[in-house]
Parts: structure tokens; C-alpha cells; sequence
């Protein structure tokens, strides 16, 4: 009997303390909004003196090319076999309101930004946020691409702006990525 008393009380007084918890904020998703950025931190454009560097600074063991962004948190990764390049930062790092996760996705998401250099057969958007479990690349050995210098590369040509990169396409479509800035134009 003492020990059906003695569990009793501790069930009590595992749901008081329960009780007593604040609630876990709820994570977005697809059917909320997805939240904007000022349009003043996206860059439009590299500057007129811009200095276009080899990507062979760039070049990685895999046919990847992984580049720092300036002295920010972002690094992109242009992948020559794939033909696209995937922008990407910790979620620590990210100083913008979270991006809605799609129901289909069940990992990591609004961290990584991918464009291709033509736009997909398969019905992949040509430029769009990835569902992620990890980083797509390490940048830990990268070189650094700093503000108001370019890389292009078999049809992707990304220059930085600050901390933020910008990714485009030669149908105009891009991607941005910063610690404070996202932006993808299909």
C-alpha cells in the first residue's frame, strides 16, 4: 500500500509541475504568413567597380565551389554537376523573422536558399528555400568572396554585398541570402 501511495503522489506531482510549465511557442508553418524583409537590404545589383574573381579560389575536392560571404555567417556553395548553387547559414545566425515551414517538411527550413542555372524539368521552382536535416556544405577551409566582388560560374554569377550574397541566373532569377536579408525572385 505504501508504495501505491508513494506513486500516487509522485504522478500528482509530475501533473502540478506540468501545469505549471510555460508553453513551447509553436512553430510556423505553411499557412502562415511568410514574413517580408525590407526591400532596402536586398541587393539589386553588384557595384560598378565590381571585381570578378577566378573560381578556382573556390574550388572544392567534390567539383563544388564554396564561398564565404564577406565577413558574415552566410556561405554558398555552387555545385557545377547539379548546375546550382545553394546559399545557406546556421539558424542562430538568421536575424529575420522565421519562413513558414511547408507541411511536407520535417526538418531544418528558411536556412537554405538554392537556384539553378535553368529552371528544373521536374517542377522544382527555380529558385526556393530547401528542407534541410544539415548544412549542404562545410565552410570551414572556404575562401572568402567580400563585399563588392563576383563569381560566375557555368551560368550562376554571385556577388556579395556586405554580408549578404546575391545568386543569379541568366534568366534574371536569383536568390539572396544574409544574416538580416532573404529574397528569391522566380
Amino acid at each position: 500500500m505504501p508504495r501505491l501511495l508513494t506513486s500516487l503522489f509522485a504522478v500528482g506531482v509530475a501533473l502540478t509541475l506540468a501545469g505549471c510549465s510555460s508553453p513551447e511557442p509553436a512553430p510556423t508553418t505553411s499557412a502562415d504568413p511568410v514574413p517580408s524583409v525590407a526591400a532596402s537590404l536586398i541587393p539589386t545589383a553588384p557595384p560598378a567597380n565590381v571585381v570578378d574573381v577566378e573560381p578556382v579560389n573556390f574550388a572544392g575536392e567534390f567539383g563544388d565551389y564554396t564561398f564565404r560571404v564577406g565577413d558574415g555567417p552566410t556561405w554558398c556553395t555552387i555545385n557545377v554537376d547539379r548546375k546550382n548553387v545553394i546559399c545557406e547559414q546556421s539558424e542562430a545566425d538568421a536575424l529575420y523573422s522565421p519562413i513558414p515551414v511547408p507541411a511536407s517538411c520535417e526538418f531544418s527550413y528558411g536556412y537554405q536558399v538554392q537556384l539553378f542555372a535553368e529552371t528544373p524539368t521536374d517542377g522544382t521552382k527555380t529558385a526556393d528555400f530547401v528542407c534541410s536535416g544539415g548544412a549542404y556544405a562545410d565552410p570551414t577551409n572556404a575562401a572568402t568572396l567580400n563585399s563588392g566582388e563576383r563569381v560566375t560560374l557555368d551560368g550562376i554569377s554571385c556577388f556579395v554585398d556586405g554580408t549578404a550574397a546575391r545568386c543569379e541566373n541568366a534568366a534574371h532569377k536569383y536568390i539572396v541570402l544574409g544574416p538580416k536579408v532573404w529574397a528569391t525572385g522566380n
